[in-house]
């Protein structure tokens, strides 16, 4: 019964809950000698002027404690039972510990004290069994409800607790789903454009796009199990995508880089802007002979992270919303999983007639 859930795999593990239940054991009959020390004073009787007594009564108190604390090691068992359907089971058993304290009492009585023989009472008078039962009813049922909300509590922070384990593992599977989208798609473009170079004749080109796109498949899938890398190595990544595209489009592709020096080491959503930089490539270049320029760029304001992906090319409008298509709703959904309102993304044509998107996110570095 722990925190993290391993309460079936190690029973007998001693927990943040079975030191709260002992803390709360000893605390609760402390109290209850205290108070039974209290009322002594304020009403002396002529049972204290008896030998033994206080050893008698230090021997109650250390069993009424030993005889509680059984009664947990029976009752955590019972961890996942309601908080009301516990307490019924913790009083039904407490009948039968507050009889086995009352024998074990009258024990200490006896053998520690003179009060039966100078009182005339018998081993076990049923009148004072009967007085002593109830006297210790109250706080071993007292003790019962108190268990009783302290596993309410714990259940329902282990409730909590795998709830929110639950979420982040459906968040994990549906963040992997959506990034494994994005490699098929390149995938399939990159092949498509290695075999129009053969078709084309060009086979060294094919070849260095091959040994190229290998490399590029080695660095994205080599971070795939973390869904936060850091931005520098984004830009290594997306480096090696367009020094692909670059073998294609020799003459009409150049890249740029506005990164400031002091955003390389965020952690930013892996391949967050792959497909970002596909679109521009590929409508850019496909409505134009032109030379056209892709910049990938990064600055700091703050605590806020700004991304963009830019062209210069003729690909704007509504084709540049087209080329998104499902790209720009699986960036959306990963930002939204991964930051909620914390993050947004832009898009739009640029002045010159290009394409530019924005993605601004919490500036955060690796721990």
């Amino acid at each position: 019964m722990t925190d993290d859930g391993d309460f079936e795999t190690r029973p007998w593990a001693f927990t943040r809950l079975d030191g709260m239940v002992v803390v709360l054991t000893f605390v609760f009959w402390t109290i209850n000698a205290l108070q039974l020390g209290a009322r002594t004073l304020i009403s002396p009787s002529s049972l204290n002027q008896f030998e033994g007594i206080g050893l008698a009564r230090l021997a109650s108190l250390a069993t009424g404690i030993a005889l509680t604390l059984l009664m947990w090691l029976f009752l955590r068992r019972l961890g996942e039972t309601r908080a009301f359907a516990w307490f019924w089971r913790a009083a039904a058993l407490g009948l039968v510990v507050c009889l086995v304290h009352t024998v074990l009492n009258g024990a200490y009585f006896w053998l520690l004290t003179d009060y039966h023989e100078q009182a005339g009472e018998r081993f076990l008078d049923p009148r004072s069994v009967a007085s002593t039962y109830i006297s210790f009813l109250w706080p071993i049922m007292t003790w019962s409800a108190l268990c009783a909300i302290i596993v309410a509590g714990d259940n329902l922070n282990r409730q909590r607790i795998r709830t929110a384990l639950a979420q982040a593992a459906a968040q994990q599977a549906q963040l992997a789903a959506l990034r494994l989208q994005i490699q098929p798609h390149f995938l399939f473009n990159t092949l498509n454009s290695i075999s129009s170079l053969i078709g084309d004749g060009r086979t060294r080109e094919a070849d260095t796009t091959v040994l190229r796109l290998a490399a590029f498949l080695k660095h994205t899938l080599s971070a795939a199990p973390r869904e936060l890398v850091r931005l520098e190595s984004e830009l290594d990544g997306q480096g090696r995508y367009l020094d692909i595209e670059e073998v294609r489009f020799p003459d009409r592709l150049r890249r740029r880089l506005a990164v400031a020096p002091d955003t390389v080491g965020a952690m930013v959503p892996s391949l967050i802007l792959q497909p970002f930089v596909e679109n521009a490539v590929k409508h850019g270049l496909s409505r134009s002979l032109d030379l056209m320029t892709v910049e990938i760029g990064a600055r700091r304001e703050g605590s806020r992270l700004w991304l963009w992906v830019s062209d210069d090319g003729p690909g704007g409008g509504v084709a540049g919303v087209r080329g998104l298509g499902r790209s720009l709703e699986n960036a959306e959904q990963r930002l939204a999983l991964l930051y909620g309102p914390e993050a947004a993304l832009r898009y739009g044509p640029t002045p010159s007639g290009g394409w530019r998107v924005d993605v601004e996110l919490p500036f955060e570095v690796a721990a």
